[in-house]
């Protein structure tokens, strides 16, 4: 099954609508839906070479940019800016690299079919290693390691001597009903803990609109969307001083990046990539975009980001 922290709706005549994007001479042909967004001319010689892509002087990522914050979203004030510590993400890589960085915006359950008919170069969108995917795709090295987060009402009495950086387990909500998302990972993690009842939302903005309307006890919830709806960090957000996470988060993983393991170019822009995180984490440059976003912290270390 493929892991997905938030769920979209797209309708089907966008899921399959034939989208060209302009890349010189040569067009990028691709069935996903959506708005194409690219940054700006870069110079045509990088510090990475850039022989993996599909088209010269393009690369082109596959992301779903609705409910998408704080990964890829349009501000909700400037509506035709694509933000998201993601979008910064691609944009430095595709600078190192000397070409432009180009959004296909694609629905998040279409990505793992629209990889794999090379309707874009790579995957950056939140994604993680699974056995599914392991059997046709690449990846890159991890770029963001992050963890599920304990979200709970600010006034809830049960809860008061957590503060948000102890120790709390899923074993401190046993006997609770719990939310997140529709096929989350943490949908998982739940459904598999004892004496904890299950909930699931459509978006991770109905989970947190559940949590606050006292229909849910808890969420366990993916940190980066914490640092967005409740402690409102990003464009559009606010924070929403009903809802407060407790403890540091569990269950570590990996955000990594996923090319088409059956591409001829795969196995090159693979390499491509990785050199460029490596500079990325070395120089400070992510970081620097993590601290923009409030998601830095001491697990950035573990993947070796300085």
């Amino acid at each position: 099954m493929q892991l997905r922290r938030r769920t979209f709706l797209r309708c089907v005549a966008q899921g399959m609508g034939a989208i060209a994007i302009a890349t010189g001479n040569k067009a990028l042909l691709t069935a996903c839906a959506g708005n194409i967004s690219s940054t700006p001319e870069t110079s045509t010689t990088g510090t990475v070479s850039n022989n993996g892509l599909l088209n010269p002087g393009t690369l082109a990522w596959g992301a779903d940019d609705i409910d998408g914050a704080p990964y890829v979203f349009y501000d909700p004030v400037q509506r035709s800016k694509l933000v998201g510590f993601e979008v910064d993400i691609a944009e430095a890589i595709a600078r190192l690299m000397g070409v432009r960085s180009v959004f296909v915006a694609c629905d998040y359950g279409q990505l793992f079919a629209s990889l794999a008919a090379n309707r874009f170069d790579m995957i950056l969108n939140g994604w993680e290693v699974t056995a599914e995917r392991q059997r046709i795709q690449l990846f890159s090295q991890p770029y963001y390691r992050y963890g599920q987060q304990i979200v709970v009402r600010a006034a809830d009495t049960r809860f008061q001597q957590y503060t948000a950086t102890g120790e709390v387990t899923l074993a401190n909500l046993a006997g609770m009903t719990v939310g997140t998302g529709v096929g989350y990972k943490a949908q998982v993690l739940l459904e598999e803990a004892p004496n904890i009842q299950t909930r699931t939302y459509r978006s991770a903005l109905d989970c947190f609109d559940q949590l606050a309307q006292g229909r849910l006890d808890a969420l366990l919830i993916d940190f980066p969307l914490v640092a967005y709806y409740v402690l409102g960090v990003g464009p559009g957000a606010t924070p929403n001083p009903d809802l407060r996470p407790i403890g540091a988060p569990i269950f570590l993983d990996n955000y990594v990046i996923a090319f088409n393991a059956n591409s001829p170019k795969a196995a090159t822009l693979q390499a491509e990539v990785n050199q460029a995180l490596d500079i990325l984490k070395k120089d400070g440059t992510l970081r620097r975009i993590y601290e923009s976003w409030h998601l830095w912290n001491d697990q950035q270390a573990q993947i070796g980001i300085v």
